[in-house]
């Protein structure tokens, strides 16, 4: 619906739809990979209750919580790439959020409501959200803003993508 590799910009239209939603939720998703043993202090700081994963390595069970990654740097070295995942308050969070980025992909994601004036195909609330990728999958530097419906629904995306300037990029993309 919009992209860019301005992430204050992708970030603000990614909000502007959210303004747009009725929240139904208290908390928002957070999720991002630390390359760096900065990134990773950074992040653990921010989410000391977020879960870090070895990103590449699921079949080793480790995971730490932010506030227990391992202090000396030269063992939190051996553990990166880390993916961290947490729930958390919408708010101050998410301009920190964005500054501790590093390189890595991330992805901010919140749960809401469309308000009935939005031309959908479905008036069912779940899974309506707004998402806001960083970096993409790739670490390309680009940053996209995508909206979420319970159903595939081509009017309700043309129309919020038209709300912000953007457009339909794509096909529905279901289960993403």
């Amino acid at each position: 619906m919009f992209r860019t590799d301005d992430l204050a910009e992708a970030y603000r239209r990614a909000r502007l739809l959210c303004a747009r939603m009725k929240p139904l939720d208290a908390e928002m998703w957070l999720v991002a990979q630390a390359h760096t043993v900065e990134e990773a202090r950074g992040l653990a700081a921010l989410l000391p209750k977020g879960l870090f994963e070895p990103s590449y390595d699921w079949g080793r069970d480790v995971w730490f919580a932010g506030a227990e990654l391992p202090g000396d740097d030269r063992e939190l070295a051996a553990e990166l790439p880390l993916t961290v995942d947490a729930d958390v308050a919408p708010g101050p969070v998410e301009q920190a959020f964005l500054r501790v980025l590093g390189r890595g992909a991330a992805t901010m994601r919140w749960r809401g409501e469309w308000p009935p004036e939005i031309p959908s195909a479905s008036q069912d609330s779940t899974n309506q959200r707004v998402e806001l990728d960083v970096n993409e999958e790739h670490s390309d530097g680009w940053h996209t803003v995508y909206v979420h419906f319970r159903t595939a629904d081509e009017v309700g995306a043309a129309h919020l993508a038209a709300a912000i300037g953007g457009s339909v990029l794509g096909p529905v993309q279901v289960g993403r």
